[in-house]
């Protein structure tokens, strides 16, 4: 028996289509958040804080930047002589070619699913910035001699992930009904794309997907499944929010600004663990101002910044004004420079006496190594 006898997969491309302008180099997983996280340090950090010690990550494209972070698993104690982190790339029965469903990338990853001994599965996406306690979701779970548990949480669904689930759940999490709804709209429960389950039962639903034409799993899992199955679902509460749009994860970001949100998303007792780099501290110049700002090791702060989030390595330069914004990593901005309500992605660079201002409601992205 291994931890609680539980493995975990996490889809690190589900999504991706929902924020395009920064899938293009990257996978959903793999974006940059909150100065020095990345968005799949979440799910993978809340596995390991559940004592799993086998994860597997199915990829679809554009995951050499995952790769990258993640490595050997060493920052989450999963480099290992046996289990730890296995990436899962496409073409996995060999037949097979590129996805478009969960259920097709799990029938791709079918040979990690039936090698492992473990009894139970967590399956989850990476676009959720939540700290679950997934402790708790295997009690749950097993307390219940559930079939089906999913995670879900009282909230206005995400309007861009495709279609949602809403629950219809008692007081004690049952599922008497789950149908599927376009996003948007009023708040109320629905599955946040978090699932535990026997392994026999995922094998099972993945060759009933498989044999249909459009095998959606959350038709396979939840909605078709009422009635004929024993489904919870596990109601999460605190800092959660799903990341389906430029505007989401601007504004999730800067949500991160307040200190009871750090508090609740960062807690002490499940941390989020992210791949370290061994950086000098934070240069402040003496006539720099930082106000309501989460700044990253190794950056060189000259100017005023203000409402901001701050990555690894960034420069501001002396009488740059820099604004409710999002600096990725190792972009460097010029004297004199003026931005607000912008999202600069990695290795950008602003030429001194530039202005760039979007709006609160609509905030500018710039590429990764774009020069303006």
């Amino acid at each position: 028996m291994q931890g609680n006898d539980v493995f975990g997969i996490i889809f690190s491309n589900t999504n991706d289509e929902a924020l395009s302008e920064m899938t293009n180099v990257r996978t959903m997983g793999s974006i940059p958040f909150a100065a020095r996280y990345r968005l799949i340090d979440f799910p993978l950090s809340s596995m390991v804080n559940a004592n799993i010690t086998k994860v597997g990550i199915i990829t679809k494209s554009n995951y050499q930047s995952l790769m990258d972070h993640i490595g050997s698993g060493k920052a989450w104690d999963l480099s290992r002589k046996n289990d730890g982190i296995f990436m899962l790339p496409p073409f996995g029965l060999g037949t097979q070619g590129m996805y478009n469903s969960r259920t097709e990338a799990l029938n791709g990853a079918m040979n990690f699913i039936t090698k492992s001994d473990e009894k139970y599965v967590i399956l989850s996406d990476s676009n959720l910035v939540a700290n679950v306690d997934y402790n708790a979701l295997i009690d749950f779970h097993k307390k219940n001699g559930a079939d089906i548990t999913t995670v879900s949480a009282y909230a206005v669904p995400p309007s861009n992930c495709g279609r949602q689930v809403e629950l219809v759940t008692d007081e004690n999490g049952k599922i008497n009904d789950a149908r599927i709804i376009s996003g948007g709209g009023e708040k109320t429960e629905f599955s946040l794309g978090i699932y535990i389950m026997e392994r026999y039962l995922l094998i099972r639903l993945i060759n009933e997907g498989m044999s249909k034409e459009s095998p959606s799993f959350k038709r396979l899992s939840l909605t078709s499944k009422v009635g004929k199955l024993k489904l919870y679902a596990y109601k999460h509460e605190g800092f959660c929010h799903t990341i389906d749009s430029l505007s989401t994860y601007f504004n999730v970001n800067m949500d991160l600004l307040s200190y009871v949100n750090r508090k609740d998303l960062f807690n002490a007792t499940r941390p989020v663990y992210t791949k370290s780099k061994d950086t000098m501290p934070t240069r402040y110049g003496l006539e720099n101002t930082a106000k309501n700002v989460l700044i990253a090791d190794g950056c060189d702060i000259e100017g005023e910044v203000e409402n901001c989030i701050i990555s690894r390595n960034v420069t501001v330069s002396k009488g740059a004004k820099v604004k409710n914004c999002i600096i990725m990593q190792d972009t460097f901005i010029g004297e004199n420079a003026h931005i607000e309500y912008a999202i600069l992605d990695k290795h950008v660079v602003v030429k001194p006496g530039k202005t760039l201002c979007g709006a609160d409601t609509y905030p500018i992205y710039i590429s990764k190594s774009t020069i303006l």
